[in-house]
């Protein structure tokens, strides 16, 4: 639902956050070592990138994704969502996005009552419905 599309984007993100000074994002101080931790260096987060793979031109499974991601979410940046998408779509995979207006990271586990979260369950539902017929 809201994926690191592009760990090394994201660390680069989390660093500058981290950088600019408190108050940042409470999530910075979760990123930074648990990316150190899992990839071990700046390498392998490139080399395990969807994003920069497409960006390479590497082939690679083209699946049909729905992609689910709350518009305040700052644990997954933007731009590292932009740039998997397009570059998903130019490579002739399609995506199907829902951003949910003024929601954060893990709005379906934080708040799964929400209106936001029935909506994405509901459309998770949808599409694995729509995929295995």
């Amino acid at each position: 639902c809201w994926p690191v599309i592009d760990p090394l984007g994201r660390y680069h993100y989390a660093k500058k956050l981290k950088a600019g000074g408190k108050p940042y994002p409470e999530v910075v101080d979760r990123v930074l070592p648990d990316h150190d931790k899992y990839w071990l260096d700046e390498q392998n987060m490139a080399e395990g990138s969807p994003t920069i793979a497409l960006e390479r031109g590497e082939r690679v499974e083209m699946p049909p994704v729905l992609y689910l991601q709350g518009a305040r979410d700052v644990a997954h940046p933007r731009p590292d969502l932009d740039r998997f998408v397009a570059g998903y779509r130019k490579a002739g995979g399609r995506v199907d996005l829902r951003l949910f207006e003024g929601e954060g990271e893990g709005f379906m586990t934080k708040n799964p009552g929400s209106s936001a979260a029935t909506e994405a369950v509901e459309k998770i539902v949808e599409f694995v419905h729509s995929e295995t017929r």
